[in-house]
């Protein structure tokens, strides 16, 4: 690498006077690889990001910095391939490219026509020694100092006005006649103003059809969606349940599921895929394609999970991953057996009024981290007891004053709204919600599902209590609990 100062022998009049930094690394590498050359070498304004020969872009030291400053980015990524921060859309993949043989003034010129966001990024410039990186502040220096060249010789620059000013005479006399050109000349303008204006007329059509045409796939693709949510769930006089899922754009990367694995059990499943739109939804059904399989298994929900995110880190180009909740209701006992996956933990409505939750820390995020291991635990519940499972959409739903909904308004909800119906509970909850946000779109998609235990008839007692006792030691211990309100 070539530090970055100007040379006191002369002054450049061309890129080609300026230092240049070489400094490259391969996106196969690591963030922290990549972390680890700005350290070695504060004084470095960015790097290339190669694949093989290929320049994928450029990365400055100044957004790197500033993006694993942000909350979680630098346990996401830092062991990531560098890659994977095109997601963070900090990689300039189109920079500015000068040839070494530019002045110093079409430089600036080029480096400040970009976007304000961008202008002081890193540029690039094709020498005899291959492409190097330019420093936009040390440009800028270089321009300075022309400038102050320039004012220094301004007795210079006195006679040559003095000198020109017969041709500015000379061509004031003319301007009377290119005034006269002008005028015949806006006639033409006017009418090449008119037929540009017609031609921009048809192409904003042809948008507007084509934006209503994605418009309407994307309707269909929500509709598909929505029916591959349950739209009920079983009938079984032991429980009864209701759901809802909202996205956040046309499409989203919410969903829940309830399925019966056998005649005493009720599987549920609430999940949130990272990210929006068609790449999250198209991941939201690989996901509960891949869960409904794995428990139709059998398997416990840790190693229903556990497998799911084998397969999700063996496959997944993308790297998109999922927070879920996975729970097995046993209508005999009921005992409710989950793994929560980096999920918002259940809520348990007790008959009585009273509010819990599990005081136990859940398992990772599923399809992050190759070795995850995943936990089962357990909620007991009696006669009347309801469980809420939601998506963080429903405490992170915002109003005009940017405040959370959060999770005291929520309980105070579970508090103030119980009703015989739970379809009434849900539907009062996102009026509630709509209530709140008045008006702000959602900053993420919203799910709710309620499952309330009811337990055997009363002439099924003993049939209950000889089924709890032969099952007393396959289950888990329920897990310990922590009152809400």
């Amino acid at each position: 690498m070539v530090p970055s100062e100007l040379s006191h022998k002369s002054l450049p009049q061309k890129i080609s006077d300026l230092n240049l930094w070489d400094a490259n690394i391969d996106c196969d590498a690591s963030v922290g690889e990549v972390e680890q050359l700005f350290v070695s070498d504060p004084q470095l304004p960015g790097c290339l990001i190669l694949s093989g020969s290929e320049i994928l872009g450029v990365l400055s030291q100044k957004r790197l910095f500033a993006a694993l400053s942000r909350p979680y980015v630098r346990e996401l990524y830092i062991k990531k391939p560098a890659l994977l921060l095109m997601q963070l859309e900090i990689i300039d993949t189109t920079p500015a490219l000068l040839a070494d043989d530019v002045s110093i003034a079409e430089g600036v010129r080029v480096a400040l026509q970009r976007d304000s966001a961008i202008c002081y990024e890193p540029i690039l410039v094709h020498s005899p020694q291959g492409v190097r990186i330019l420093e936009v502040d040390l440009l800028m220096r270089a321009q300075s100092q022309l400038l102050q060249e320039t004012i220094l010789s301004k007795d210079s620059l006195l006679l040559e006005v003095q000198a020109s000013a017969e041709e500015l005479r000379n061509t004031m006399l003319n301007l009377e006649k290119a005034r006269d050109r002008l005028l015949e000349s806006e006639e033409r303008l006017e009418a090449e103003v008119i037929k540009r204006t017609l031609e921009l007329k048809t192409v904003n059509q042809d948008l507007i059809l084509k934006q209503n045409q994605i418009n309407d796939e994307l309707q269909v693709a929500r509709a598909l969606q929505q029916s591959i949510l349950p739209e009920t769930f079983p009938q079984d006089h032991r429980f009864e349940g209701h759901a809802y899922m909202s996205a956040a754009r046309m499409i989203g990367g919410d969903f829940y599921d309830v399925f019966k694995l056998d005649n005493d059990r009720l599987g549920v499943i609430v999940a949130d895929v990272s990210g929006k739109g068609v790449p999250a939804a198209l991941f939201m059904v690989l996901v509960r394609t891949m869960l409904q399989e794995l428990a139709m298994q059998h398997l416990t929900p840790s190693a229903c999970i556990d497998q799911a995110n084998k397969q999700l880190n063996a496959k997944n180009p993308l790297s998109l991953f999922v927070t879920l909740l996975y729970g097995i209701l046993d209508v005999h006992t009921g005992l409710f057996t989950f793994c929560n996956g980096g999920h918002v933990m259940p809520y348990v409505i007790r008959k009585k009024g009273v509010i819990e939750t599990v005081s136990e820390r859940g398992s990772p995020i599923v399809g992050l981290l190759d070795l995850a291991k995943f936990k089962d635990l357990s909620i007991k519940l009696e006669p009347g007891d309801k469980i809420l499972m939601i998506s963080d959409g429903v405490t992170e739903c915002f109003n005009p004053e940017d405040e959370a909904f959060g999770e005291f308004r929520l309980l105070d909800f579970l508090k103030q709204n119980e009703s015989d119906s739970l379809s009434n509970e849900i539907e009062n909850l996102i009026e509630t919600l709509g209530n709140f946000s008045n008006g702000i779109p959602a900053s993420d998609d919203i799910t709710a599902l309620m499952v309330r235990f009811h337990g055997q008839a009363d002439q099924d007692k003993n049939a209950v209590l000889l089924h709890a006792g032969m099952n007393s030691q396959s289950h888990h211990q329920s897990s310990p609990l922590k009152t809400l309100c």
